[in-house]
């Protein structure tokens, strides 16, 4: 159930000691910090609740600050998309807050969740007092837009492992927590939620995560996936020289087929040999139905006479 709750700025900076890196608060200056927690109130959200509605009028801007979210969108017939997930630190729903249009997607609560509610004039007028600050959302809002165009290419090209490879590549880079095992992402994600992000079938991220651990990319747990090989995960995702240059260097996992080698061009035909003259001499003769001719009779004699022979 949402609540709303009072806190001061200082007890906020207090609580929040580092944020996690690649986030808006982790970019702002330490004085732009302190302002923007200022400006909002606290409004707590339970596992499974709506921050935002796609469509609706509001455009205020969350600020998370502790918790995890996820972003979804409509399609036309009726499905729900996984798009992104945001962490503390995140800024949700600032477009609408920039141009004061409705909300283009959903966000839902998948952990307890408390954000920041910023009035959206309070928050322009913040941008408009700090230029720095209003660098940094800048960036921030260009870095969403460059991973959705991105998302969109890796989810559409590639086997089924290579997509969960990039998938869970650009995870572990934003989400990672380190565990003995390796790296945990540190986001609760379904087998659907997987599939999702990849552009893939949940069958799909079966056979895609069997590969990647049989490469000893992965380990999986419940609703949670440790990369034990960053390396080796980033090869199958393209990023670090895939396909591997040996077959067997990532076993279990299909390699991609490339461009067929030309095929070689033929060697010019050599020319023919000319046709040979008629031989002359005894066995040369014309063959006939019963063998060879017969030869031509001897010449006959200046009398006119056939020579006669011993």
């Amino acid at each position: 159930m949402r609540t709303h709750t009072q806190s001061s700025s200082r007890n906020h900076t207090t609580a929040v000691s580092r944020w996690p890196r690649g986030t808006l608060m982790a970019n702002l200056a330490a004085d732009d910090r302190e302002t923007l927690i200022g400006l909002g109130r606290d409004v707590a959200y339970g596992v499974g609740e709506a921050l935002i509605r796609e469509g609706g009028p509001e455009t205020t801007a969350l600020l998370i600050t502790s918790g995890c979210v996820k972003v979804f969108g409509g399609a036309e017939d009726g499905a729900t998309v996984l798009l992104a997930l945001r962490v503390q630190g995140d800024l949700v729903g600032e477009i609408s807050a920039l141009d004061g249009q409705p909300r283009s997607a959903t966000v839902v609560a998948v952990r307890p969740t408390v954000t920041r509610v910023l009035t959206a004039a309070a928050f322009r007028s913040f941008l408009r007092e700090s230029p720095t600050a209003a660098e940094v959302v800048q960036r921030s809002v260009a870095g969403k837009l460059r991973g959705a165009t991105r998302h969109r290419i890796d989810s559409s090209s590639g086997t089924a492992a290579v997509r969960l490879a990039r998938t869970l590549d650009s995870l572990v880079r934003s989400y990672a927590r380190a565990v003995p095992e390796g790296l945990r992402i540190d986001v609760p994600l379904s087998h659907a939620d997987l599939a999702a992000l990849a552009g893939i079938s949940d069958a799909s991220v079966q056979r895609a995560l069997r590969s990647l651990r049989a490469a000893g990319a992965v380990a999986t747990k419940y609703r949670g996936v440790i990369v034990r090989e960053p390396g080796i995960l980033r090869a199958i995702a393209g990023q670090s020289g895939w396909p591997a240059t040996e077959e067997n260097l990532l076993p279990g996992v299909p390699t991609p087929r490339g461009p067929r080698p030309p095929r070689p061009k033929r060697p010019p035909l050599e020319p023919r040999p000319p046709r040979a003259e008629p031989a002359t001499g005894p066995y040369s003769a014309p063959l006939t139905a019963h063998g060879p001719a017969p030869a031509p009779a001897a010449p006959p004699d200046e009398d006119g006479t056939l020579s006669e022979t011993g």
